[in-house]
């Protein structure tokens, strides 16, 4: 057969494609853990947007102390995953009055731009067996951003023990890691 292809058959084919899309993104568990030196720890999974594809911040947030363990911090880390592969896919408006950078309780921080620029950002994802965990940049325009450098990337098995997992994160925690990026 020549000519133009079959409009179905295109039409089925991009479902059948944004189907595949969709599955393997809640195969996909994502978490932001949040550091500030006084305020300690916010730890946030995230669920996939229903018709969407954007990621969104979902509750409950873990908080814990700055002096909190290597250990322990994996283990909250552990647990904000799980929470995110098991939320599947979420409807905006079931979390839009999720703005957890106002439960600082930081004077000042009226908004997220304000937030970023005293927090430090970390982004877990676990891919299938994988676990790769990056330090996040403040870009120009107060949202985070994924460094330019793969320095700032550590890719971990998902069976690492938590005290593993709580190291990489504080490794990328250091003070170099906030400055923004242009």
């Amino acid at each position: 057969m020549t000519g133009k292809p079959n409009k179905i058959k295109t039409s089925l084919h991009e479902i059948k494609t944004e189907i595949k899309r969709r599955i393997r993104r809640l195969r996909t568990a994502r978490v932001e853990v949040y550091y500030h030196s006084r305020q300690g720890y916010l730890i946030i999974p995230s669920a996939v947007q229903k018709d969407s594809v954007a990621w969104l911040s979902i509750p409950p947030m873990e908080t814990a102390s700055a002096e909190l363990s290597a250990e322990e911090l994996g283990a909250k880390i552990r647990e904000s995953l799980r929470r995110s592969k098991k939320a599947g896919f979420v409807d905006r408006k079931d979390v839009k009055d999720f703005n957890f950078w106002l439960m600082t309780g930081i004077q000042g921080i009226n908004g997220f731009k304000s937030f970023s620029k005293i927090f430090q950002c970390v982004n877990l994802f676990q891919k299938g067996k994988t676990l790769e965990i990056g330090a996040m940049v403040r870009d120009p325009y107060g949202a985070y951003a994924s460094p330019k450098d793969e320095g700032q990337r550590i890719l971990l098995s998902v069976s690492a023990s938590d005290e593993k997992i709580g190291q990489a994160v504080l490794k990328l925690l250091r003070p170099e890691n906030t400055q923004t990026e242009t």
